[in-house]
């Protein structure tokens, strides 16, 4: 359960660069073609097999672009967005 020891929920990459984005260890990326990303909450993608603590964290711009995550860490995930980066368009989220 969300064992991954950092205190960032939500960290950034490429700052002050074009291609910046941020990631979220609240949920994280398997090997699969689509549906790859899974809430931290699971351990094992059920049908890659990727291992959790051997896989990356997800993009947050692309967790809000998935569908079918849980609701509530995707919500916490927005809320933490608001704080962390106001000025992003991550949080206006089409959903």
């Amino acid at each position: 359960m969300c064992q991954k020891h950092r205190t960032a929920l939500i960290e950034p990459h490429n700052v002050g660069r074009m291609d910046s984005f941020y990631t979220t260890l609240l949920f994280w990326d398997c090997e699969c073609e689509g549906d790859y990303i899974h809430s931290c909450t699971e351990e094992v993608c059920p049908v890659c097999k990727a291992i959790h603590e051997e896989s990356p964290d997800a993009r947050v711009d692309e967790v809000f672009r998935s569908k079918g995550l849980d609701k509530r860490l995707v919500a916490a995930l927005e809320a933490l967005c608001e704080d962390v980066c106001p000025d992003s368009n991550m949080v206006n989220v089409p959903f």
